[in-house]
């Protein structure tokens, strides 16, 4: 029996990859409300990644939505923060008639009030809120939610309720990578007119099982505090606030920020790391830099809240954490798993990153042998 089966049973898989090959199951630190977590390895999140892959699946779910959508109707498109930001990211930008793209943020913007907060009842930091322009959804026939996984509903069903207190008269879809809602709950959905679509579909086995690993703590590092490579480039709208959405052509004729190297010497291997809630603009930036350089082995990764359990045990995702001072904020503390030797990397935020982030992503990677003057931050 593989890892997964042991806590889901598969029911329809409509990529031409395994759910081996998908999903890895990792344990959960200090979350009495379940154990495991699953972890998508197409993401780049908290595995490498290389971003063809991580393309391929988001595409999957995109055709498989389409195929679902009435192409006469105006559609606004909802991420999911932090982990579904890039996909909710990708459908706007390639779905024709989306007329408007938001994403829950758990970032604060004082002089804006969200339309919509709210509790996601699973999650390790559970507030997010919702900014946007009524006007805009006002336009629109339907709102799609994208996530990650769903494994009841519950929190889109929750935000649907406070959606409907905006007197809006829409109607809802939601787009999951993984989709594990039992019976019960797929039921609550077709009563309520809620259509659902996926790569991945199966039913949970029990929530109450244990992730059985030999932990390990997290990787000791000193900060660096020596200067690295810093440019910006070009301002994109915020999408945590709302923006109308532009296709990836017009994200890449952002000439600054994709400024980019040819790495003629076979073998390199390069990373682009993106912060938190920011994937969408590094997943580009890094494949672009995968088609200009076809010798070279091109990875995404992403910093992240999440705190989950690393173990040296064999099969096991996550074998190695770093604890990080936020970019955003140097009281926040974030993580990045899995960290190796790179010839080159690239950090990109959409903020200008605190010197404590700065400092220890950056002796995190030297911990790792990744020389100083290999290492650039980009602000997009």
């Amino acid at each position: 029996m593989s890892l997964i089966d042991k806590y889901v049973e598969i029911t329809e898989n409509k990529s031409k990859y395994s759910p081996d090959e998908i999903v890895s199951v990792c344990k959960r630190i200090n979350n009495p409300k379940r154990d495991f977590v699953f972890v998508n390895t197409f993401q780049g999140k908290h595995i490498p990644q290389k971003p063809s892959m991580i393309f391929e699946i988001y595409e999957e779910l995109r055709k498989n939505l389409v195929r679902g959508l009435n192409s006469d109707e105006k559609v606004a498109i909802v991420g999911f923060a932090e982990t579904a930001t890039a996909i909710g990211n990708y459908m706007a930008a390639m779905i024709e008639n989306c007329v408007y793209y938001t994403q829950t943020t758990r970032e604060n913007f004082p002089s804006i009030k969200p339309l919509i907060s709210f509790e996601e009842e699973h999650s390790h930091a559970t507030s997010q809120k919702l900014y946007g322009d009524l006007n805009q959804l006002i336009k629109c026939d339907r709102i799609i939610f994208v996530e990650d996984e769903i494994s009841t509903g519950r929190t889109i069903l929750n935000f649907i309720k406070e959606f409907d207190k905006l007197d809006l008269n829409l109607k809802y879809s939601v787009a999951s990578l993984l989709n594990w809602q039992n019976d019960e709950w797929t039921e609550i959905f077709e009563r309520n007119h809620i259509n659902t679509y996926y790569v991945l579909r199966g039913r949970l086995k029990q929530l109450d099982m244990k992730v059985e690993a030999h932990t390990i703590t997290e990787i000791e590092y000193e900060p660096c505090s020596t200067k690295v490579a810093y440019r910006k480039g070009k301002q994109f709208a915020n999408p945590r606030i709302g923006i109308i959405p532009i296709s990836i052509d017009e994200y890449l004729f952002n000439e600054n920020l994709f400024l980019l190297n040819k790495y003629e010497e076979e073998g390199k291997e390069l990373l682009v790391v993106g912060t938190e809630e920011c994937m969408f603009i590094p997943i580009l930036f890094a494949k672009k830099l995968e088609e200009l350089n076809p010798k070279v082995a091109v990875y995404f990764h992403a910093t992240t809240r999440s705190p989950i359990e690393t173990s040296a045990d064999e099969g096991y995702a996550l074998k190695a954490r770093y604890k990080l001072r936020s970019a955003y904020d140097k009281n926040r503390t974030t993580y990045i798993y899995n960290l190796k030797h790179y010839d080159k990397v690239f950090i990109i935020t959409d903020t200008e990153p605190t010197k404590e982030f700065v400092e220890d992503i950056v002796g995190a990677l030297v911990k790792n042998n990744c020389k100083i003057e290999n290492i650039e931050v980009i602000q997009q």
